[in-house]
Formats: C-alpha cells, structure tokens, sequence
C-alpha cells in the first residue's frame, strides 16, 4: 500500500484529509479548479456515480480561508489554502461531531457515539452493517447542536454541506435507501482513506 502523504492539523475537514493523505491533491495550496476537479472524480467513484454541484463546490473553496475582499481575491487567484482551514469561515469551532480535536486527532469516544444513531442495514448483497441514513445523520446533527454551549444558527447550518454531502458520495445503496457504513467512516477519520470500491473506480477512471 503506497505511503501516505502528511496532512496539516490545521485541515479539519475527513474528507479533503483523505484527499490530502492519497496524494490526490497537496497539503498546502490548491487552485479552485484542480480542487473541483477532484473532488467531482472522486464522487463519481461512488455507488450510483452521484454528482455535486460544481458551482456550489467551487463558491465554498473560494470562501473556505476567510470572507474578505483581499482574501477572496487571494483564494480566487491563488488557491485555497488547505493547512489554513481551521478557524476559517467554515470552521464550527467546536459545533459538530467533536471527533476531531483542535490538533486534528481522533477522539474515539466521540467516533464510537456515531452508534447511537446508526442502526443495521442490509447492503446490495443482503449483508447486514450498521449505518447512518439521512434520518439518522439528521438526528446526530442536531443533537450536536443541541449539547453545544453557544450553537450559531451558521453552524447546523454547515453541517448540512458536510455529512450529507458524504452520504451522497461514500454512501452505499441498501435494501431499504442509501446509508454511510459506519466502518467506512470510522476508516476515512482514522486512516485517511476511502473505501477500497471508490479506490479502485478512481484508478480505473484515471487509466
């Protein structure tokens, strides 16, 4: 398996982690395009081949590392900077899963509370696993809202561009609707890494 490449601390985002980690996109300055560009590739590589919206995609990476004139303008011709993400705009500074901390590390206590919403679901080949729907993901996204000391309206917000966007791509098509494997979660927090299925489409895309 090819090593990883290191990723800033100061990245708090799963999925551009993974990106970062598979060498797929560098730790530090990003053009929007090229950012777009992979990060579309990657979600093709999803069951279904679920699209995003571009547009939407490339207006987030424009804000992501602040909302001034001068900084829009440094993102917009210079790239986003992916080790200056945190405390960014789109930053919830501590509103949200708390599975990563302020340094980027894993806390397995809150990994482990994605099981409280989960529940058994039968994949495409009737095999049962534990997975977050929509429904599910609703329901831990508001209770992280709801434990928060001083919860901005912004901040549920924002989860909203995140763990769905992730069941869009890294969902799987179940028996009874699409669900996130929770042990495929669990890999992309902990190892940085996609699922085997989206690794081996995205090479196959790649030729």
């Amino acid at each position: 398996m090819p090593r990883q490449k290191p990723v800033s601390p100061n990245n708090p985002c799963p999925f551009l982690r993974a990106l970062v980690a598979q060498g797929l996109v560098p730790d530090d300055v990003v053009p929007i395009g090229e950012l777009t560009d992979t990060i579309l590739a990657v979600a093709r590589t999803g069951e279904g081949e679920p699209t995003l919206p571009a547009t939407a995609i490339r207006a987030v990476a424009l804000a992501a590392n602040g909302l001034g004139p001068l900084q829009l303008a440094r993102s917009g011709l210079g790239g986003v900077h992916l080790n200056e993400l945190r405390d960014g705009p789109l930053d919830k500074k501590g509103v949200g899963s708390g599975i990563l901390d302020a340094v980027a590390n894993v806390d397995a206590a809150q990994l482990d509370r994605l099981d409280q919403f989960a529940s058994d679901h039968l994949n495409a080949r009737g095999r049962k696993e534990r997975g977050l729907d929509q429904a599910a993901l609703d329901r831990m996204m508001d209770a992280n809202v709801e434990r928060a000391a001083s919860p901005r309206l912004l901040d549920r917000q924002l989860m909203d561009g995140e763990w769905p966007i992730l069941l869009q791509v890294m969902g799987k098509e179940g028996r009874a609707g699409r669900y996130l494997s929770v042990k495929e979660v669990r890999e992309l927090f902990l190892n940085r890494r996609f699922p085997r299925r989206m690794v081996t489409a995205l090479k196959a895309q790649r030729g």
